[in-house]
């Protein structure tokens, strides 16, 4: 088997024209199931590549359950070309039924009912999962709207498990920059220089926290900050931490913090580039309206808040001041994020979409109640997570199923 997988999680929603409905799971640009998506122009970028040997798992997400099987059919019509590139696979609901049936069988069947592929962590975690069950030694996550250059790969994992430039240990994971179409790695900031609101000028702190990583010496640095479609784990990081199921969105930084929280750094290469090329521009076709977005960032950093002072009480995992991560995301981790939440909101609030969307006031206090209830729950799982992964490392009734998808 191939030392190296790369994962890409694809997500795809009902076709054109068919609107947004009250079950649906919010993704950024999920794929109407009537296109072609971006799928396949990343997987033609991957066969460029020919060394170090890798193969692919694509796992695929639906907005609502009753796609999943058209999704599933959909995407094994665009993998199916390139097999005769690189071994290829493809994660969807029916194999999740299988991973179900193990998990429940080796003991454990609540952590079963909290993998899914509803929602990014959970989508995420399947992607440590089945690498895992093949013996890779290391992920790289790409995402489906991307593009890569024939040396990426190469120049990602260059340094992943090397020794750490401040001695600190091996380096455990690792992430990338997103370039635009032109080359630029900053966001369009549309704020005012003096926008008091932390959600209003989320942007303008995304870039002074790309600043900083830019300003330190050296092409490899501790970073505070990871993008999910060009991020490198190695199976030591993996096996111990997970990525949050209650989370809403902005996995990606919040599995730094659930690293952080077991005493692990994380590292950013600057040279190790992708290109993302969203559907859309901006936003894409069939993305969820701005104001949905703003809503699972509240959810996000209210939930994130909770979880890191829930750490305080949590034996077995290390506290740290959120003010670390400044500018970036730690700016929205201390202080009154619910009272900036609040005016957020309320400014931007849908009068139109009332049936969708609950009132400012209500959102922010169900936020709070979530994060209360959630940040424990996650601790739980967090205890487990190690010895699930244990135990599927011994499975190979799994090992032999998704080496068989792979044809090996």
């Amino acid at each position: 088997m191939a030392r190296i997988t790369i994962v890409v999680p694809t997500y795809w929603t009902w076709e054109s024209g068919t609107p947004l409905q009250s079950d649906d799971i919010v993704y950024d640009h999920p794929t109407p199931l009537d296109q072609p998506g971006t799928l396949a122009r990343l997987l033609e970028s991957l066969s460029a590549i020919s060394h170090p040997e890798f193969n692919v798992v694509v796992i695929t997400a639906a907005t609502n359950s009753q796609l999943e099987a058209q999704a599933e059919a959909k995407v094994e019509e665009i993998i199916a070309p390139f097999r005769d590139a690189f071994p290829i696979a493809q994660f969807a609901s029916s194999d999740l039924s299988v991973l179900h049936r193990r998990i429940e069988r080796l003991g454990f069947r609540k952590m079963a009912s909290l993998i899914s592929l509803r929602g990014y962590g959970n989508v995420r975690n399947i992607q440590l999962i089945v690498p895992h069950l093949l013996g890779s030694e290391v992920i790289v996550a790409l995402d489906d709207d991307e593009v890569v250059e024939p040396d990426y790969l190469m120049t990602a994992t260059e340094f992943i498990g090397a020794p750490a430039p401040d001695g600190s240990g091996p380096i455990l994971g690792l992430a990338g920059y997103y370039l635009d179409e032109d080359g630029n790695e900053f966001s369009e900031v549309t704020s005012a220089p003096d926008e008091p609101n932390l959600f209003r000028r989320k942007d303008a702190l995304m870039n002074a926290g790309l600043e900083l990583l830019e300003e330190k010496p050296g092409r490899v640095v501790p970073s505070v900050m990871a993008f999910g479609g060009n991020m490198v784990f190695t199976r030591p990081l993996w096996a111990r931490v997970s990525f949050d199921p209650w989370i809403t969105r902005g996995e990606d930084m919040d599995y730094l913090i659930n690293a952080r929280f077991q005493g692990i750094g994380w590292w950013l290469d600057k040279e190790a580039t992708i290109v993302h090329l969203p559907p859309g521009k901006k936003h894409g076709a069939h993305s969820a309206p701005s104001y949905s977005r703003l809503e699972q960032d509240v959810r996000r950093f209210i939930y994130e808040t909770e979880k890191i002072e829930a750490a305080k009480r949590e034996p077995g995992f290390y506290w740290f001041d959120p003010a670390e991560l400044d500018p970036y995301p730690g700016a929205f981790l201390h202080g009154d994020v619910a009272t900036h939440a609040l005016d957020a909101l309320s400014q931007s609030w849908p009068p139109d979409e009332l049936c969708l969307f609950p009132s400012p006031s209500n959102l922010v206090a169900d936020a709070v109640y979530y994060a209360r209830e959630s940040a424990p729950r996650y601790f739980a799982f967090a205890r487990e997570w190690p010895r699930l992964m244990a135990a599927l490392a011994d499975d190979r009734i799994l090992q032999d199923h998704f080496r068989r998808k792979l044809g090996c």
